[in-house]
């Protein structure tokens, strides 16, 4: 039988690892045509989450075996499904996530969708229970803008909860080491035959998200940098308009002087111009160095994660 791998990432869920696994290992038992191997992987979490998870997960089944794999300290999201995919042994690999929201009988339909030929099936979220309004808002801005401004036509509201056969695994392992991630991203940047089906994302039972607005604003921020040179050509198109804009205002003023033959009110012009000047250096300043820094991060090529551990049962 088909060796399918499952990556689970996991930072700080003692309080619904347990639920979670058992539900998991539940669904795939019920699916009879393959053999399962579930990689567990641990960013950093500073609580109970490792030891829950090996305790519930003890018990042997017949289609089902168990790889915990554990970072030396949290290296992030998007580090620990990589690892997963990077130790992955199936022929296929799915990822989700340890919080109960990327709900695991929709396993089945993607491995349908996969044998039908697709190397990628992404499941796109069509409701989400425990979503407000000011969450909702943003994920629709965040994906109208990243598609305005990224060459990549990204499948709204796509999680991280995915298919990719191994081909599409063996290019994420070989080409896409970038320190600035977004798996989600990059396997709709490759290609392909892809399938996208939809569910419904269950209101978290256990413990609270571990994705704050700041770290949301950061992913954003994040993907734009890492998809798009727009913002560089707006800086470009920012100075000319500028230069314009210096050389309009120079002349009106070299006018009033030698022929009006009278000198331009001053104070108002100047405090306006200068302002104006040092807002839009800023600015470009500002974007230019977000750049440079990453590129910088990308030249000195550090880890994306470490594993301190590595357990197989």
């Amino acid at each position: 039988m088909k060796l399918i791998s499952i990556v689970v990432s996991m930072y700080n869920e003692e309080s619904g690892i347990a639920f979670f696994s058992n539900n998991l290992v539940d669904e795939l038992k019920k699916i009879k045509d393959y053999n399962f191997e579930v990689l567990w992987v641990n960013d950093g979490s500073l609580d109970y989450t490792q030891h829950n998870v090996e305790k519930s997960c003890s018990s042997k089944n017949e289609n089902v075996n168990h790889v915990f794999i554990q970072f030396s300290r949290n290296f992030g999201h998007e580090a620990a499904m990589l690892a997963g995919v990077d130790n992955a042994r199936g022929e296929a690999v799915i990822c989700l996530d340890a919080d109960g929201q990327h709900p695991p009988q929709e396993i089945i339909e993607m491995l349908k969708a996969y044998e039908n030929g697709h190397e990628i099936v992404l499941m796109q979220r069509v409701d989400r229970e425990d979503h407000g309004l000011i969450k909702s808002s943003f994920s629709r801005l965040f994906y109208t803008l990243i598609n305005k401004l990224s060459v990549v036509k990204f499948q709204k509201n796509a999680s991280d909860f995915f298919l990719i056969s191994n081909k599409i695994a063996d290019i994420l392992k070989q080409g896409f080491r970038d320190n600035n991630r977004f798996l989600r991203g990059f396997i709709q940047e490759l290609g392909f035959n892809v399938s996208v089906l939809e569910y419904n994302a269950p209101k978290r039972e256990y413990g609270e998200s571990n994705y704050s607005f700041y770290r949301l604003m950061k992913l954003a921020f994040n993907v734009i940098f890492a998809f798009s040179n727009k913002p560089l050509r707006i800086v470009i198109l920012i100075s000319i308009l500028f230069f314009l804009f210096t050389i309009v205002f120079g002349g009106y003023s070299l006018v009033q002087y030698f022929i009006a033959d009278s000198i331009p009110s001053g104070y108002t012009s100047i405090i306006f111009f200068i302002s104006l000047s040092f807002s839009l250096m800023f600015l470009v300043l500002t974007i230019l160095s977000i750049y440079f820094e990453k590129t910088i991060k990308e030249i000195k090529r550090r880890p994306i994660y470490i594993i301190k551990k590595i357990n197989r049962l």
